[in-house]
């Protein structure tokens, strides 16, 4: 670990803008290329005479996307209050690469998405072939990944049961855009039989086909503001379709990967107010093979240092206390985390 950490450069805070919204297929959530990988330092401490804390490691994403900023900005925070401790972040290309070196040893914290955490935690999907890992622990859930239902403004669609005999993108298979979509049909009841037109094209395919009127509605799954999103919407006359009621409800009560959301209005040309929604959830995780203290120390340092992480990044600026311990989160949380969320009041 050592070594590692030794090999780790200098962070490019400037390099992390959010990408372009790419599909989210099979295990990219960071809306970025695949398969770029390195290490980045996203802080350090000068030496002092006593002796330092040990560092800590938390894996992101790609430079590109999100979820490397976001492990920036817990970094930032840990070292503004504990001095004497490095923390560090490490660019890798998704969540499940992240989910290996996390339980590898590798990693002390790293950033995956919420259904990735919930299948290695429980040896569902992909990590059938491992069994449950029971050793992934949860520290705190951080933005919203959501499912955002945009609608051409002579479509007439103001809810997602008006998608009813109208024609509809649900993206290309195993992507997040497919796969909620699909949840969002089922919880309203309705199926592909009930759509006039089912198209399962790119993201940059369906906003032309939106801004053409060869399509009514689409879906993208993104942490906002996303850039493809405000160019469709300054481009064309579209609308964001709010997702909310009691189905919509009941399917993250039933899901706990999944997580209400919010489209803060203000982002996009004609959607002023916020968009109610839900999605999966990015989210902080460690194992248990991780000491109490040290878990418990990133969240108090997050939880005091609230005002300033929402600063760092647009994805994080929703970011609540009051959700941070429970949204999208379907395993225990690390025994530290408990105990700062507990001496904090989020937990009773």
């Amino acid at each position: 670990m050592n070594a590692l950490r030794s090999t780790v450069v200098p962070a490019l805070f400037a390099a992390a803008l959010m990408a372009a919204l790419q599909p989210a297929k099979a295990d990219s959530h960071d809306a970025a290329p695949a398969g770029e990988s390195g290490t980045a330092e996203a802080s350090s401490t000068a030496a002092t005479e006593a002796a330092p804390e040990r560092d800590i490691v938390i894996g992101g994403g790609s430079v590109a996307g999100v979820y490397f900023p976001a492990a920036g900005a817990i970094c930032r925070v840990v070292s503004q209050q504990s001095p004497d401790r490095r923390c560090l972040v490490e660019s890798n290309a998704n969540s499940s690469a992240n989910l290996e070196r996390l339980t590898g040893g590798l990693l002390d914290f790293a950033v995956v998405q919420s259904d990735w955490l919930m299948h290695a935690s429980r040896g569902t999907s992909l990590f059938r072939p491992d069994g449950p890992d029971e050793t992934l622990r949860a520290v705190m859930s951080l933005h919203a990944e959501a499912l955002t239902l945009v609608a051409r403004a002579g479509a007439r669609i103001e809810k997602p049961e008006d998608l009813k005999n109208k024609r509809v993108n649900l993206g290309a298979a195993y992507t997040y855009q497919r796969v909620l979509t699909e949840a969002l049909l089922r919880a309203i009841d309705l199926d592909e039989d009930d759509l006039a037109q089912v198209m399962e094209v790119s993201t940059a395919e369906q906003f032309t086909a939106l801004c053409t009127g060869e399509l009514d509605a689409a879906a993208v799954v993104a942490a906002h503001p996303s850039p493809v999103l405000a160019d469709a919407m300054q481009r064309c006359d579209l609308r964001l379709v709010p997702i909310t009621g009691d189905a919509v409800d009941k399917l993250v009560e039933d899901r706990k990967e999944f997580a209400l959301a919010i489209v803060p209005g203000g982002l996009y040309a004609g959607a002023p107010d916020d968009i109610p929604t839900f999605g999966l959830r990015a989210v902080l995780a460690t194992t248990t093979q991780v000491e109490e203290e040290i878990v418990e120390a990133v969240v108090k340092a997050v939880l005091d240092a609230l005002p300033t992480m929402t600063e760092q990044h647009p994805a994080l600026a929703r970011l609540d206390r009051g959700t941070m311990a429970t949204a999208g989160i379907a395993l225990p949380l690390h025994e530290g985390a408990q105990r700062a969320f507990k001496a904090s009041g989020v937990l009773p």
